[in-house]
């Protein structure tokens, strides 16, 4: 039993050397703690973090504290998924693993350490931004401090989401179908249901108790217990305008009630019930299995799928190699934009599939759902030379080096338009503005996933990212024609248009200023 503690403890502690050495956790750390300072607004700026019925709540230790768990809550279980999901393919990829595969480790005990080292960081995170956001109430408060109501808010509502997403990056990470972009985006439509579920059975006045077992996020006992407490449903919690006119409101913060004791204590345990199944399904670093040796993917049913359509997409690409061997730069963005349909055969399905269901059913739907599909085929673009070790090579090729990013800029443009050229035809239909919006869209897409891309060296920021702005436009429903930026709901109008354009150019340039300076140290 020592040894194995010790062996947990080991893996527990490499993990977080390794994960806090590095500049960009510092930073990360630095700019979440910092968020507080924007996240809460001065009253004198007619907005407030928390309203209720136009009255604006007093800053005072349970507002804040509530108001700023609510976001840490969010932040550790969406985002932090995406940060922390890479703990395992790190050491594959540095062969580690096979290192601690060839020790007296069990399987448990490393899948434990990892939940355990996920556990560790975003708490750490957490706990900074909560210190953070007491400095704030010092600052720009209206009470005095009170440290316990502080962390009680903080205890209330972020350790299950803690909890779900470490073990749920363990989980998918030891799963190789899940361990990539397709995992990424599953994890945030589980994550959009589980507080869908919990939001909506609150807002039904509980029809379903038995879904507050399943209340990761705290979104569904946050909404119970503000309308138990004020007695209203007209609560915002977020920079939100108030009435002036209206006296504010002594709010004290969320209260821990009997009923909630068993759901809360449940929805803390409940995600560690993955980590058997993790692993079962763990490939204790088989080189196989993790796509190391030659027949990579043969035993991954993707990869079956994959090498199944194969012969028909290097048909297909083939024919559109032909206008990318005349050998000028153009020429290498039309290579580049093709070589995703060699690399990844499902690729040219999916514009098969999307080629198909356009003429079919409501054209915004189709849209919404072809961006994400979008999203996931161009989010590595701009990062799989550097996670293949070609960057070297490419950046010792004519006019590739101080053009990198304007290359990838121009395949990921030229492959969005080669996938949507049917949902383009189709909206031809609908107007000028429209199919101006579409392609506004579609570039401001690229643009984004190239930028981010190039600056972060990962495809997960990006698809964090778009997923969120996505869902934050869906969920709008065409509300506001700035956030309609590829004419989903035929709202977009010029200013849409300059906006997102605006977008798109400011970060490619920021990329290109980043990239430059970095290839003028190298």
């Amino acid at each position: 039993m020592t040894a194995s503690f010790s062996r947990i403890g080991a893996i527990l502690g490499a993990d977080f050397r390794i994960r806090f050495r590095r500049v960009s956790t510092v930073i990360v750390f630095l700019l979440l703690s910092a968020f507080a300072y924007v996240w809460i607004p001065a009253p004198s700026t007619g907005r407030a973090l928390i309203q209720i019925n136009g009255h604006r709540a007093i800053y005072n230790s349970g507002a804040i504290g509530l108001g700023t768990a609510s976001l840490g809550m969010f932040f550790a279980g969406l985002f932090g998924y995406y940060v922390i999901s890479n703990a395992i393919r790190r050491d594959i990829v540095t062969r580690c693993g096979l290192i601690a595969a060839s020790t007296p480790m069990r399987t448990g005990e490393y899948v434990f350490g990892k939940f355990l080292g996920n556990l560790l960081f975003l708490a750490t995170f957490v706990g900074g931004f909560m210190l953070s956001s007491m400095v704030m109430l010092t600052v720009r408060g209206e009470a005095r401090l009170e440290p316990l109501v502080f962390v009680e808010q903080y205890l209330l509502l972020t350790p299950p989401a803690i909890v779900f997403a470490a073990a749920m990056a363990v989980l998918f990470e030891s799963i190789p179908w899940l361990a990539g972009r397709f995992g990424d985006v599953v994890y945030f439509f589980l994550w959009s249901l589980v507080i869908g579920l919990a939001g909506a059975n609150e807002a039904s006045h509980h029809a379903m108790k038995w879904i507050r077992c399943f209340d990761f996020t705290g979104f569904g006992f946050m909404i119970d217990q503000l309308q138990r407490t004020l007695h209203t449903e007209s609560v915002s919690i977020g920079a939100s305008s108030f009435d002036p006119t209206k006296p504010t409101i002594l709010f004290n913060g969320l209260t821990l009630t009997r009923e909630w004791v068993l759901p809360r204590l449940v929805s803390l345990l409940a995600p560690m019930a993955l980590l058997p199944l993790a692993g079962l399904v763990f490939h204790r670093f088989d080189p196989v299995r993790t796509g190391r040796v030659s027949g990579k993917g043969r035993r991954n049913w993707i990869g079956k799928i994959q090498n199944l359509f194969k012969p028909l997409s290097r048909r297909a690409v083939s024919l559109l190699m032909f206008p990318g061997r005349s050998g000028s730069f153009l020429g290498a963005i039309w290579t580049d934009a093709a070589l995703t349909f060699t690399l990844y055969p499902l690729v040219f399905i999916a514009f098969i599939a999307i080629s198909i269901v356009t003429f079919f059913g409501s054209l915004t739907w189709i849209l919404h759902g072809v961006f994400v599909a979008l999203a996931l085929i161009i989010s590595d673009v701009a990062t799989r030379d550097s996670r293949a070790g070609t960057s070297a090579s490419l950046r010792a090729t004519a006019r590739l080096r101080e053009n990198y990013v304007w290359w990838k800029l121009g395949s990921a443009s030229l492959l969005s338009l080669i996938l949507c050229v049917m949902p383009l035809i189709r909206v031809i239909g609908h107007g000028p503005m429209a199919f101006a919006a579409l392609v506004c869209g579609i570039v401001f897409v690229a643009s984004m996933a190239t930028a981010l891309g190039v600056t972060t060296a990962n495809p997960k920021t990006f698809i964090v990212g778009f997923l969120t702005f996505w869902y934050v436009v869906v969920n709008d429903k065409g509300g506001h024609p700035l956030l309609d930026f590829a004419g989903f709901y035929g709202r977009s109008n010029s200013g849409t248009l300059f906006l997102y354009a605006g977008i798109s150019v400011v970060a490619i340039a920021v990329a290109q200023m980043l990239y430059g300076a970095r290839l003028g140290r190298t």
